[in-house]
């Protein structure tokens, strides 16, 4: 009798061992499947923020866009600002010139040892030019004399840094009245004349294009300066 319940339990101990390898098995793919699912939900979590990251990385650069678009406007707006300077002052330059002035034009007195003004308005970018011709006219004073011999062509007048370049032709040295002290009045008569613009300090000779460093005994290689001395008192 004791050895047949031992048998029977045996037998039911032998039953019980599958089960439980069975039911062990089944936990242990319900513990993986579990496992197995919070890993894919992390994955998912992780592409998620991954992908909120690119949406702020992609906000960040739309954000940059207009900084580029604004640079640019204020660049063009820079540019507009100098072109517009720039007119400004070709604006002045050319009111500058057409301003009118009123200089005095010298000529000799009668005897022949100072020089005597006389007013003329002028204006225009041929004023200097102007001014010389306003010399070779006859005085309105009907005493003075005219210095510059009336054959004389006036080749340029080129003012640079307060240097006036008078350009005459031959006719000037040939035709002139002769004597030193005619000399001097006929070139200071022309650099006086020049120098009441305000922007002529001095002044050179040329002849047809060469430079005029003699005329008699006068020294003319440096630039010739205003002289008050020779200009008669009243």
């Amino acid at each position: 009798m004791k050895d047949s319940n031992k048998i029977e339990k045996g037998f039911l101990f032998s039953l019980k061992i599958p089960q439980l390898i069975i039911a062990c098995a089944i936990l242990i793919f319900i513990i993986t499947f579990f496992t197995s699912g919070c890993s894919m939900n992390s994955l998912t979590g992780n592409s998620t923020i991954g992908n909120e990251n690119t949406g702020q990385n992609n906000g960040q650069i739309s954000e940059e866009t207009p900084v580029v678009t604004e640079n640019a406007s204020d660049t063009e707006d820079s540019g507009t600002s100098e072109e517009t300077s720039a007119t400004s002052e070709e604006t002045e330059n050319d009111s500058s010139s057409n301003e009118e002035i009123t200089i005095n034009v010298y000529y000799a007195e009668q005897n022949g040892e100072f020089l005597v003004g006389e007013a003329r308005i002028l204006s225009g970018d041929s004023k200097y030019v102007d001014a010389i011709s306003e010399m070779m006219k006859e005085p309105i004073d009907g005493s003075l004399v005219i210095l510059i011999p009336e054959t004389t062509k006036i080749n340029s007048v080129t003012v640079n840094d307060g240097l006036a370049k008078v350009d005459l032709s031959q006719n000037f040295i040939d035709d002139r009245y002769m004597g030193d002290t005619t000399d001097i009045l006929l070139i200071y008569s022309i650099v006086n004349t020049l120098t009441e613009f305000p922007d002529v300090n001095s002044v050179e000779f040329y002849i047809d294009g060469t430079k005029l460093d003699v005329l008699g005994m006068l020294d003319l290689q440096g630039p010739s300066f205003r002289r008050n001395d020779l200009i008669k008192k009243d």
